[in-house]
């Protein structure tokens, strides 16, 4: 490793926690889960459960996989999530017509009114994240967290 990096690592003895990087990302996320399942328990959701269904208004009819390697979700949990957002009316699966061991996943009309819901409650939590930050900051910070997140994913 490069000297350049050598102040985040956690060998040094001169590390600090408040420059480890993923400490900060882990802490912005686990706050901004606490923030999101607290607006969403109004409707009795989670933020797992909300997050299954705005993949699916990003790719309706998804499969379990697909939607595990999108959300990157234990295969496991991904279906125990379906089941859970199926019983609650507001997913319906079905076996693929090509391939039967295939289970696709739709949202019904009842969710889709969920995730119109989810948005109103979404924006109040990130206006809140983003405020003191300028669009130019908050594009700058998105794509460095793509691009660290194409490093760190295995190869396809």
């Amino acid at each position: 490793m490069t000297k350049k990096y050598s102040k985040f690592l956690s060998i040094p003895t001169d590390f600090n926690l408040k420059d480890s990087r993923y400490h900060w990302i882990s802490q912005v996320h686990t706050q901004y889960v606490q923030n999101v399942d607290y607006a969403l328990k109004k409707y009795g959701l989670d933020n797992s459960r909300r997050r299954i269904l705005l993949a699916l208004k990003f790719k309706n009819r998804a499969s379990i996989s697909d939607l595990s390697d999108m959300l990157i979700y234990k295969m496991s949990t991904t279906t125990k999530i379906i089941y859970r957002l199926k019983d609650e009316g507001l997913v319906h699966t079905y076996s693929c017509e090509d391939d039967a061991r295939i289970t696709r996943v739709l949202l019904t009309e009842k969710g889709q009114q969920m995730i119109k819901k989810i948005n109103d409650l979404s924006v109040v939590v990130l206006e809140q994240s983003f405020d003191g930050l300028t669009p130019l900051q908050i594009e700058k910070m998105l794509h460095s967290l793509k691009h660290i997140f194409r490093n760190l994913a295995p190869s396809h």
